[in-house]
């Protein structure tokens, strides 16, 4: 009885008193900060540098609401690479590659990075320095570090910063990205420290202001990743009519040239080039069966090491060939209408009931559940390209008609 009372009691206080939970909320963060300025201390970070940031540490509720939203439409491939691959985002390119044809050269020369990559890297991150993001890095940093969703992650990329802080204070920014982010290359501040280089040798590592430092250490990390310089990162291929679709989610390992013996021929020429035809090459379908298809490379999995989401990546891919003129951008399809989250959570929820392992009925079309989706596609007929279309919402009663 005591236990309801007492919930009855904070329910009727909250409802008549917003305030309180805010209260709660800082009483709460401050308690963090606490145990925070033990864990930094412990970590290396010195008592003066503790003693002037942590006091004045800010909780964000902004960044918290940017890093749990849930968007009214699932990303797709098409929507994420027009707004990324736009013809807007090339020209700069082209302008950028013009504009700093030297330092591109001699960071190309020295980590073996082709500067298409660079360009493009630049753009997906920053629109070529154009915005490099306005928020408080101490604040959204701590925020992140005190919310539990990632609080390890953050907790020691909020070490890292007062490090920075510590160690090369004239290079560091006060305001970056809402995720921490920042810089032309948008560097995490463990990335920083362990990659970033001064490029121009006039004794600092400013990402933010010096572009040969900027294009030095977007290379450097690339490159220490296991960059390999004559590769490229993937090609859209076509598959044949009668594709034998067990290849595709046995996760085997096979050449380029065992994926052409099967049938698959790059889309925008006739064959595989000699040099890549012993690639290992894996397959990367964002859309199934009725979206573009890559074969991508070692290359691939490096990008994939800046940011994992396999859109990211297939986007840098596509923007450096699309600068370097080698191709045209992927259009989009006139029919084409994005699903709706609710349609996915639905979708999940139905596979779950009939227990296969979809992890969490988040509204994403992750890994676990295209694997799930893929299953059941096999068990029930149907091609199992691990991604759902109209019909198959349709099948499973989660078709929103008004999308």
């Amino acid at each position: 009885m005591k236990n309801i009372l007492k919930t009855i009691c904070c329910f009727a206080l909250c409802v008549l008193c917003p305030v309180c939970v805010q209260a709660a909320d800082d009483s709460d963060f401050e308690l963090w900060k606490q145990q925070f300025y033990r864990e930094a201390q412990t970590a290396g970070v010195s008592k003066r540098v503790l003693d002037q940031t942590v006091p004045q540490m800010k909780l964000l509720e902004r960044v918290i609401h940017l890093d749990t939203r849930k968007p009214e439409y699932v990303s797709n491939f098409y929507d994420y690479t027009r707004a990324r691959v736009s013809p807007e985002r090339i020209a700069a390119g082209r302008k950028m590659a013009a504009k700093y044809p030297t330092w591109l050269k001699k960071v190309e020369a020295e980590y073996g990075v082709p500067r298409a990559y660079l360009l493009a890297l630049w753009g997906m991150e920053t629109n070529y320095g154009t915005y490099m993001g306005n928020v408080n890095m101490l604040d959204s940093l701590a925020t992140l570090a005190y919310h539990p969703r990632r609080r390890k992650f953050f907790t020691g990329e909020l070490i890292a910063y007062l490090k920075m802080l510590e160690q090369e204070r004239s290079v560091v920014p006060q305001t970056g990205s809402w995720d921490g982010g920042f810089g032309n290359f948008q560097f995490m501040p463990t990335t920083f420290l362990a990659y970033a280089v001064d490029g121009d040798g006039n004794g600092r590592r400013d990402i933010v202001n010096n572009m040969p430092d900027s294009f030095a250490s977007a290379a450097n990390y690339l490159h220490q990743m296991g960059w390999r310089t004559a590769e490229p990162w993937g090609r859209e291929v076509i598959i044949p009519a009668d594709f034998d679709w067990k290849h595709i989610h046995k996760h085997e390992k096979k050449t380029v040239a065992d994926w052409e013996r099967i049938g698959i021929r790059p889309k925008h020429i006739g064959f595989f080039p000699d040099s890549e035809k012993n690639i290992v090459a894996e397959w990367h379908m964002p859309m199934g069966k009725n979206g573009p298809v890559f074969l991508t490379y070692p290359n691939f999995k490096i990008i994939m090491r800046w940011n994992k989401l396999s859109l990211y990546a297939i986007s840098v891919g596509l923007l450096a060939d699309v600068i370097e003129n080698r191709y045209q951008p992927i259009e989009t399809p006139p029919e084409f209408k994005p699903f709706k989250t609710t349609e996915i959570i639905c979708m999940q929820e139905k596979l779950a009931d009939k227990k296969y392992d979809i992890r969490d009925a988040d509204g994403k079309i992750g890994p676990k559940t295209r694997s799930a989706l893929a299953i059941y596609q096999r068990d029930n007929g149907l091609v199992p390209d691990a991604y759902p279309d109209d019909d198959l919402l349709k099948k499973m009663g989660c078709y929103d008609e008004t999308r």
